[in-house]
């Protein structure tokens, strides 16, 4: 590849990087440690991406200054191999809030390998470890080159060691996990070819493409999910079930609609209100927020959970019998009462539950289905009340 195709592929990977940052800002989550991880790896590529360009522009030119830049360069370069492979892993690790019980000090001891990649990358222009510039100013790897690509290598497999852990805890959802699985790969293939292919650049624009992947995932969880609670929004409720009531239309056998049949539960936080005005909104919200930390708890990863309004949840599951969806409910009461939420009026922390199968019979469509779970809970809640039924 000639220089000046180098040098546009990565002022077009660039710009590319530009974009997503200025996207980026008007982001509702900037104050959020994974914005925060992302915004790292978008300029850790900028850097990489920069200095890749100079180190092609200048190199083949025998001058003081032309060496001086490159070997710069080049140190900024290899520096840079193994950082943004490590704070994929960080971004991975607070996706999945796989690190919220590991001290502080794991970080320290993960990052340093890196750290003494980079004691090494930044004397290589004296020691001619990882690269070097000839006579002619022509870049060489040195012949500790595989030593600074490996390290890259494993972080990036560290990355999918946690995705598997928390596949295995089953606490990832399928379209996380398809997502975070995607970003090494481009990278891994590319890393692979241009060190076949002497030359090549092909590395860190296919991180710019893995960038891309991640920033159109957290746009649809934005678009799609509750900005408070993370719960998904009624957009998404009303999509997800117009879409598991036409499977079962299409579906014509009785026997196999009521084996992929579906069921769902709604829940009312009681008495919110008390809780708002007792202990202000703050307290209101985080009440919220629990709620549906403690509905996910009892949920598999692939359950479906969205916020219906107010204080008011919905979950669908792939459960066809009564008696699974009833000790579903069972745990999530159990579960609730047990929780550390302020209580309102006196009382302890308690849900009223709507709980039914989805029946076609009944429920012509997903509207009818959420008002009949509807219509369950306020039974409840109302027989509460006339029993004082509260806890």
């Amino acid at each position: 590849m000639g220089v000046i195709g180098g040098i546009d592929i990565n002022l077009l990977s660039i710009l590319v990087i530009l974009v997503l940052f200025l996207f980026s800002r008007t982001r509702d989550d900037r104050s959020q440690t994974e914005y925060r991880l992302f915004l790292v790896l978008l300029c850790a590529t900028v850097v990489q991406l920069v200095a890749d360009s100079f180190m092609i522009a200048l190199g083949g030119i025998d001058s003081p200054a032309a060496r001086l830049v490159t070997n710069a360069m080049g140190a900024v370069y290899y520096i840079g191999h193994p950082v943004v492979p490590m704070f994929y892993a960080f971004y991975v690790e607070e996706r999945l809030a796989l690190d919220s019980r590991r001290p502080r000090a794991w970080k320290c001891v993960y990052a340093a390998p890196a750290l003494i990649s980079a004691g090494l990358s930044a004397s290589s222009p004296w020691t001619r470890m990882f690269f070097y510039f000839d006579a002619s100013n022509v870049y060489h790897r040195g012949p500790l080159f595989a030593l600074a690509a490996g390290l890259s290598y494993c972080y990036l497999l560290s990355a999918y060691y946690f995705i598997a852990r928390a596949a295995g805890r089953k606490v990832i959802p399928r379209s996380t996990l398809k997502v975070l699985l995607a970003f090494p790969l481009p990278p891994i293939i590319a890393g692979t070819l241009q060190a076949a292919f002497y030359g090549l650049v092909a590395l860190w624009p296919s991180v710019v493409l893995s960038l891309l992947i991640i920033f159109i995932d957290t746009t649809n969880r934005t678009l799609s999910s509750d900005y408070l609670t993370g719960a998904f929004n009624r957009r998404r409720l009303d999509e997800y079930l117009e879409a598991r009531v036409r499977e079962l239309g299409e579906d014509r056998s009785p026997t196999a609609r009521r084996s992929r049949s579906f069921s769902g539960f709604l829940v009312d936080l009681d008495d919110f209100k008390q809780i708002n005005d007792n202990y202000g909104h703050a307290v209101g919200d985080e009440a919220l927020v629990t709620t549906v930390q403690i509905i996910k708890s009892c949920l598999r990863s692939d359950d479906f959970l969205a916020r219906f309004a107010g204080d008011e949840f919905i979950a669908i599951l792939p459960l066809s019998c009564e008696a699974e969806l009833e000790q579903v409910v069972a745990r999530l009461r159990s579960r609730f009462a047990e929780s550390s939420l302020p209580r309102a009026g006196g009382r302890k922390p308690s849900l009223s539950v709507g709980a039914a199968v989805y029946d076609r019979a009944i429920d012509a469509d997903g509207d009818k289905y959420i008002a009949r779970l509807d219509g369950l809970m306020y039974r409840e809640k109302i027989l509460k009340k006339a029993t004082k039924g509260y806890q």
